[in-house]
């Protein structure tokens, strides 16, 4: 399906504008359900719709425009250098062929109130700013999945990151991935030198084999690896990887590497190998949100590897306990003792 191709969504349009939303671009989000059969055609948003919708930013891109919105809170505190979330893909698998997405049964229409709970979460936990980022066409961002981890999907976001800097006086941003986000939050290592702190969870950056050239330039697939000279020369940012070796979506060989072509350049790169707790061992942003808090806070890798450690222990043990209870025989119901009898007669007050 071609990018000039997405379809209009009025419903979701009209949805969003009968939330009943002030009509200021910073004001304070009201919840709306963002559909899954939406996202999986492809949202369309106009600017002037956008202008509309709260804590949104209108940004072209290779010729293309985006509605990009974006879910900030300072719950725990506030800062200059807001601690970014960038999702991992969404709407399951996605045929390159067919040009169609195979929902999985747990894919659930997206409720924004949520999105605001990660991003109050976050600022809690980093004690900053923090910014949930849709990705373009899901959380209330327009455009179509299909250009997911893309040339195309890269740039828009670098522009929606320059876009929020510019409107809040942002000075640089703290950038936190999960799997595809952190595909976004590699290739941005290239794109800006603003950034301080970037952790990257289960993230997509080395292409063993040769990526499928498109027909289309900016719906190509990017290879962070590429881009190892450039980082090297002029980010200065604290990069960290999160790993599960077990990882069945993205294995340990397409992120390990990084970090040795990195410090091979010269580049220092952190890597803390976790346990995740999915059937998967893929859902690390747990640990990827603890590494950057502490890397906010400026801690020294010792310790955040202890704490990474620590961290996990308690994870798994968790896992462990709600497990036992989930598969434990039901317990024998207890056996009430018979009253006493109250002159020789039974007593059925007690």
């Amino acid at each position: 399906m071609p990018i000039t191709a997405w379809i209009a969504r009025p419903r979701l349009v009209a949805a969003l504008l009968a939330a009943g939303v002030l009509p200021l671009v910073n004001a304070p989000a009201r919840s709306h359900v963002v559909p899954i059969a939406d996202m999986v055609r492809g949202i369309r948003i106009t600017q002037a719709q956008c202008a509309e919708l709260p804590s949104t930013v209108w940004i072209a891109a290779l010729g293309q425009s985006f509605c990009f919105r974006y879910y900030l809170s300072t719950a725990g505190g506030e800062g200059s250098r807001p601690a970014v979330f960038l999702s991992g893909d969404k709407l399951g698998t996605f045929n390159m062929r067919t040009g169609a997405f195979a929902v999985r049964p747990d894919e659930k229409d997206v409720d924004t109130d949520d999105l605001e709970k990660i991003a109050r979460g976050l600022s809690r936990q980093t004690k900053t700013t923090a910014i949930y980022l849709g990705r373009v066409g899901l959380d209330g961002s327009s455009g179509d999945h299909r250009i997911r981890r893309s040339v195309l999907e890269l740039k828009a976001t670098q522009a929606a990151l320059d876009a929020i800097k510019q409107r809040h006086r942002f000075e640089g941003f703290h950038l936190i991935g999960q799997s595809g986000g952190s595909a976004l939050v590699g290739g941005l290592l290239a794109l800006r030198t603003d950034i301080v702190c970037a952790a990257i969870g289960a993230g997509r950056l080395v292409h063993p084999k040769p990526v499928r050239p498109s027909a289309d330039p900016a719906r190509e697939q990017f290879n962070v690896a590429d881009a190892i000279p450039v980082i090297v020369r002029q980010s200065t940012a604290r990069i960290m990887l999160v790993t599960d070796p077990a990882d069945k979506y993205v294995p340990e060989q397409a992120q390990t590497p990084f970090v040795q072509m990195m410090r091979q350049a010269g580049k220092p790169v952190e890597q803390f190998i976790v346990r995740a707790t999915d059937e998967n061992n893929h859902f690390v942003s747990g640990y990827s949100r603890a590494v950057a808090a502490d890397c906010i806070r400026g801690a020294p890798t010792q310790e955040i590897e202890q704490n990474v450690r620590t961290l996990v222990e308690k994870r798994l043990a968790l896992t462990k306990a709600k497990a036992e209870k989930a598969t434990a025989p039901p317990s024998a119901p207890v056996q009430q003792p018979i009253p006493a009898p109250v002159n020789g007669q039974p007593n059925w007050t007690r």
